[in-house]
C-alpha cells in the first residue's frame, strides 16, 4: 500500500479548512470534508499519475481537485508521496506554493 506524508504547511491548510468549514457550516460537515480530502490523498498515493501536472509552478508538482480545493503533491521514492499543500482554487497558487 502506498503512503503519503503531509508537510507542515499541508497540515496547517487542512486545519484551516476544517476550522473554516466548522465556523460556516458545522462540525459534522467539517469532519466529512476533512475525511474526503484525506481519502483523496489515499487515492493519489496509490495512483500518483491521476493528478494534473503543475510543473510550471514547481518542478515535479502535481495537483488534484477535490471540490473547491487542490491537493498539491510530489512523488517521492515509491511507495511514498508528499502532500505539499491543500489550497482553495481561488487562491494565488503560485505565491502560496513558492513560500
Amino acid at each position: 500500500m502506498a503512503k503519503y506524508v503531509l508537510t507542515k504547511r499541508a497540515v496547517k491548510d487542512l486545519t484551516d479548512i476544517w476550522n473554516y468549514t466548522f465556523d460556516n457550516w458545522s462540525e459534522k460537515q467539517a469532519d466529512k470534508y476533512y475525511n474526503e480530502i484525506l481519502a483523496e490523498c489515499d487515492v493519489l498515493a496509490e495512483n500518483p499519475e491521476k493528478g494534473k501536472a503543475y510543473f510550471k509552478l514547481i518542478e515535479d508538482l502535481r495537483g488534484a481537485k477535490i471540490n473547491k480545493h487542490i491537493i498539491f503533491y510530489r512523488k517521492l521514492e515509491r511507495p511514498l508521496m508528499e502532500i505539499v499543500r491543500v489550497l482553495h482554487e481561488r487562491m494565488d497558487l503560485k505565491s502560496k506554493l513558492n513560500r
